[in-house]
């Protein structure tokens, strides 16, 4: 899913996950890579976080419009409003890899924004609203 930031520049975020509960999660500003997500259910969460200084602004406004309108989309696009799809097995391992996916980008994004934030009040509340939207989305999903 793609959608713009208040300075108008594009972010991207990107899940893929399978019947086999793993998965990765990207978010990308304007082509920059700011954090990456892998989820395996055998070996766990790995995230990775840029280090550069300028993509802590970046992952700021993009973690913002995540706890908002655009995670909730994405959330929506990914889950689907299938009841078939998210109550088959094959359809509660992918929903449930992503859950996993979406909290490590969540959290990496989190990281690159304190980065330069060292109070990560704002940070950690945004990043915090888009877990929330996430929880929503991806848990309870087979009525």
């Amino acid at each position: 899913m793609t959608y713009t930031l208040p300075n108008g520049e594009t972010a991207e975020v990107v899940i893929v996950a399978d019947d086999t509960n793993r998965g990765d999660g990207y978010l990308y500003v304007d082509g920059e890579a700011i954090a990456h997500t892998s989820w395996d259910a055998a070996t766990g969460v790995s995230n990775w976080a840029s280090s550069d200084p300028a993509a802590s602004e970046l992952a700021q406004a993009a973690l913002v419009a995540l706890g908002g309108e655009a995670g909730a989309e994405l959330l929506d696009a990914f889950a689907g409003d299938s009841q078939t799809f998210k109550c088959s097995a094959w359809g509660k391992k992918v929903l449930r890899a992503g859950k996993y996916i979406w909290a490590g980008v969540v959290a990496s994004t989190t990281v690159a924004c304190c980065a330069a934030f060292p109070a990560c009040g704002l940070c950690a509340g945004a990043g915090a609203a888009a877990a929330g939207i996430g929880t929503d989305a991806l848990e309870d999903y087979c009525d």
